[in-house]
């Protein structure tokens, strides 16, 4: 299954809501890697992305409060 993100924003509010967004295509592509590859951590890579991708969502997420 292939995912889009749509990364067209209109607020500074939506881009932490985007990167999470992201973050979880990341986390559903590592699941699908380690899947297709049988290989338990060929999917780590997109993890990292993913938690990294979160964070600056986070982060983000705090400053602009």
């Amino acid at each position: 299954m292939k995912q889009t993100l749509n990364l067209d924003v209109d607020s500074p509010e939506k881009v932490a809501i985007v990167l999470q967004a992201a973050a979880d295509v990341f986390y559903e592509a590592s699941v699908e890697v380690e899947y297709y590859s049988q290989d338990k951590g060929a999917g780590k890579p997109w993890i990292k992305i993913a938690r990294i991708l979160e964070r600056a969502a986070d982060k983000i997420d705090r400053e602009i409060r």
